[in-house]
């Protein structure tokens, strides 16, 4: 039936609600630090801009530093200038091959920003699913509206629409959970 359509393309957009959260997320340092980070770094070099991946090998030392390897020893100062300019929170420092980042351990007030910061984009996420689901009950209505859903057709589907809101809203609330979590180990 394509009313059943109706409910997969919301379960579709839920889902990729949750995978922005998560990429929002994978960008918050908690007790390790993770290339991750460094995902909203651009870095301009011959007239373009690039992620700092295409330009380099990015890899974690140990639980507070990141090595950044380029594929070019010239990017060096250029990968360098973009990371500075995105305060990713670690100034860099290179040899020449090789530019290193070595974070700070996180004082407990900034373990509280960053859970600030988490609980922001959980709530993004949320706005985000209420706005989907809005808009996938308002098809329905529309549909019964048109006659070509029956009442009790359309009541079904609004409440399998709202049953699968409540699934992925607990999902989202779970993965912010555990990244607090994380940020707050010592």
């Amino acid at each position: 039936m394509r009313d059943h359509e109706l409910i997969k393309e919301a379960k579709e957009h839920f889902q990729k609600t949750i995978h922005v959260m998560q990429d929002q997320l994978s960008t918050v340092r908690a007790s390790r630090v993770t290339p991750a980070i460094l995902e909203p770094v651009v870095i301009e070099y011959a007239g373009s801009k690039y992620k700092i991946t295409d330009l380099a090998m990015v890899y974690t030392q140990d639980a507070r530093t990141i090595i950044i390897e380029p594929w070019d020893n010239s990017m060096i100062s250029a990968i360098s200038k973009g990371i500075l300019k995105a305060n990713v929170g670690a100034n860099p420092s290179d040899d020449g091959k090789r530019i290193r980042l070595v974070f700070p351990a996180l004082s407990q007030e900034r373990r509280k920003e960053l859970t600030k910061l988490v609980d922001r984009y959980l709530e993004e996420a949320r706005v985000a699913l209420r706005n989907i689901r809005r808009e996938v009950i308002d098809k329905i209505k529309a549909k019964e509206k048109q006659k070509e859903l029956s009442e009790d057709e359309s009541k079904r589907l609004q409440a399998e629409v709202q049953k699968a809101y409540e699934q992925f809203e607990k999902q989202m609330e779970s993965i912010c959970e555990a990244k607090k979590k994380d940020i707050l180990e010592e």
